[in-house]
C-alpha cells in the first residue's frame, strides 16, 4: 500500500510540473531581452529570458511606448499609412514603425492625396488632413 502511495505521489508531482509549464505558455517569439509585442492589444511584455548572464527571472527592461498615428481626413476618405490600408478616416490610432510616415488618402470624388508627416516618438499623433 505504501508503494502505491509513493508511485501515485511521484506521478502527481510529475503531472503537476508538466501542467504548470503548459499553463503559462503562449505563442509569440521573443527578442534578445525575452520580450515581445502583443498584436491584439498593442502592449509589450517580457518573460525574463534573454541574453543576460543571470539565470532565472530578472527585472524586465523598461518598455518603449509605441509611436501611433490617427488620421482624420476632411472629407472622409480611405487611408493608407506606409502602404498599408488602415480603414476609413477617422482611423483608430495605429502603431507605426519609425517617426516618418507616408499617408495616402483616396476619395471617390476628389481622387488621391499623398503627404508625409514626422511624428513624435513614443506618442500618439492625430493628423488632420483637409482637401
Amino acid at each position: 500500500m505504501r508503494r502505491v502511495r509513493k508511485v501515485a505521489l511521484g506521478l502527481g508531482i510529475v503531472a503537476g510540473l508538466v501542467c504548470s509549464h503548459l499553463a503559462w505558455a503562449h505563442p509569440g517569439r521573443t527578442n534578445s531581452s525575452g520580450c515581445h509585442n502583443e498584436r491584439a492589444t498593442g502592449g509589450y511584455h517580457c518573460h525574463g529570458g534573454g541574453g543576460g548572464g543571470s539565470r532565472g527571472w530578472s527585472a524586465p527592461p523598461v518598455a518603449e511606448t509605441p509611436t501611433r498615428l490617427q488620421v482624420i481626413a476632411i472629407p472622409r476618405a480611405r487611408v493608407w499609412i506606409n502602404g498599408a490600408f488602415v480603414g476609413m478616416s477617422p482611423t483608430p490610432a495605429v502603431r507605426v514603425d519609425g517617426t516618418k510616415v507616408r499617408v495616402l488618402l483616396e476619395h471617390a470624388a476628389l481622387g488621391r492625396h499623398e503627404t508625409t508627416a514626422t511624428l513624435d516618438p513614443g506618442g500618439t499623433t492625430a493628423l488632420t488632413l483637409r482637401w
